[in-house]
This record gives C-alpha cells, sequence and structure tokens, in this order.
C-alpha cells in the first residue's frame, strides 16, 4: 500500500476511537514515519491533539505531513482567543494536508483550506474510497447541514453553487423532496425549478400561520427570488413545504465574502379528500 494511502487509512482509524457525536482523527507523519497522532475529544480536535502531543515530545514537525479526517477549523468568532487547527497548523511548519472532508458547516467550509492555501501548505484531499467511510462514521453530522427531518425545522447552508437541501417528509414518513438554492442578490436567495417540483413565492405572507392553504398560490414560475423574511412555497404530489428566508449571503459579488442561505421550513402534507 502507498504510503498516503496507510497515513489516510491511520487518521480515519484514529477517527474511529472518538466517542462525540463528530468523529475527527490525525495523523502527522515525515518520511514515513508517524510522528503523532490524535482524534477529536470533548475539549480539543484532532489536530491540535496531535500537534500538542509532538510538541510535548520535542518533536518538531517542520516539513511533516498532517492527515485529518475533517478540514481543520478556522476562527468562526474573530474575538476568539484560542488559535484555530489552521493556525495551528501553520505555525508549527507543516508543510503538506490532506483533507478527509470539507467541513459541512457553512462557517468554515472551504475556509480552513483557503487559511492554509494562502500560508503556503501544500493541500491534497483523500480519495473518494476513504471520504465515503468517513461519511459513513459521521453520517449525522456530514447530513446536519444538507438534509433535515420534517414536518419543522430549519438549516444554514453554504450555496456558492446550486444546493439541493433534502427534506424528510416527517420522522415516520421517510419520503423526502428537495428544496434546490441558488445565489439571488444582495440579502436575496433563488428557489430553483426542477422536473420533481413547483415553486411559487408565497406573496406578502410574513409568517407560515398568515397561509391557509399553500395549493392556492401561482406555481407558474421556474424559479422564485425571496428576499430575506419572505417565504417561498415547493411543492409536490404529495407536500407543499414552506420556505422562510431569515438572511443570505451571495458573494463578493453582492458586497459579501460569505455564500450562505439561512432558512425555516415547515412540511404541510396534501389533502385532496376534503372538500366544502
Amino acid at each position: 500500500m502507498d504510503d498516503k494511502y496507510r497515513f489516510m487509512a491511520a487518521a480515519i482509524e484514529e477517527m474511529k476511537k472518538g466517542t462525540e457525536e463528530t468523529k475527527v482523527g490525525a495523523v502527522i507523519e515525515r518520511d514515513g514515519q508517524v510522528l503523532a497522532t490524535g482524534f477529536r475529544t470533548k475539549d480539543r480536535h484532532a489536530e491540535r491533539v496531535a500537534i500538542e502531543t509532538a510538541k510535548s515530545n520535542g518533536v518538531n514537525l517542520a516539513g511533516a505531513t498532517l492527515y485529518a479526517t475533517l478540514e481543520p477549523c478556522v476562527r468562526v468568532n474573530p474575538k476568539q482567543s484560542l488559535e484555530s487547527c489552521a493556525e495551528l497548523i501553520v505555525a508549527s511548519g507543516i508543510e503538506r494536508v490532506y483533507i478527509g472532508r470539507y467541513d459541512p458547516n457553512p462557517a468554515v467550509k472551504h475556509k480552513g483550506w483557503e487559511y492554509l492555501k494562502v500560508a503556503g501548505v501544500d493541500l491534497k484531499d483523500f480519495p473518494l474510497l476513504f471520504r465515503k467511510i468517513i461519511d459513513d462514521e459521521n453520517g449525522v453530522f456530514m447530513n446536519s447541514f444538507e438534509r433535515r427531518v420534517g414536518p419543522a425545522g430549519g438549516a444554514k447552508i453554504c450555496h456558492k453553487d446550486l444546493v439541493k437541501y433534502t427534506v424528510q417528509y416527517s420522522e415516520h414518513d421517510t419520503r423526502t423532496i428537495e428544496i434546490p438554492w441558488f445565489v439571488g442578490g444582495v440579502k436575496s436567495a433563488q428557489i430553483g425549478y426542477t422536473s420533481e417540483i413547483m415553486v411559487a413565492s408565497a406573496g406578502r405572507a410574513k409568517k407560515f400561520e398568515d397561509i391557509d392553504d399553500a395549493t392556492a398560490y401561482d406555481f407558474d414560475s421556474r424559479s422564485v427570488l425571496l428576499n430575506e423574511r419572505e417565504i417561498g412555497i415547493v411543492r409536490n404530489q404529495d407536500v407543499c413545504v414552506l420556505v422562510q428566508l431569515l438572511e443570505a449571503k451571495s458573494g463578493p459579488s453582492y458586497g459579501s465574502q460569505d455564500y450562505f442561505v439561512k432558512f425555516k421550513f415547515e412540511v404541510r402534507p396534501l389533502d385532496f379528500t376534503s372538500c366544502c
């Protein structure tokens, strides 16, 4: 087995030792020799554990390679006093990082990669087979920003490109419907149309309670542009999903460095049996 795959597998084994909901493993090596390992605990991230273990043993990490099953974190809060894993990696002199999976949290996703890239760290990805193992081990976390179980909920997700957010009808009904998000503009985002759904604007409604019959709206549009606080409706043959846009950032073209949508939703089953 190629050494890099051996170290990826070792990082995954470290990941499996974790007992937290989100499991992360890290391995640091140089010249084919493991220098330190670590896995995520309640108080420390896996990369921090590995780096601090190496330092406590007097190991100089200059020129070393780090294998991390999850993208190294950045400071989410500028006032955060503790340095991020990305900062620790750069300060330690590690010259190459293999990333298993990018963090699905939009506050971190690709930002750890960017920080390391700007600092001159050589960045590589785990291959698909290993990413699949990581996803299987961290299913709840990896899906938490891309999927929710109805009938009500919400999320904050990255949407630099098309993102299809999946909503399960309910805990007991495993059928699903997708909400396709596109970049919209300043404080706005689009819900797109697909062959499986129709979309509509809820007009001037500001709360889900304002909407009596969600099927009463016009589902002619191929997409709906929502400004913050506005409500859209996604419909298929089984349900209508009310979607309220709470916050949107659409990138540098629209005055922001971030790309995300924050929204809440409510699933309403269609009932064609009732009559006046």
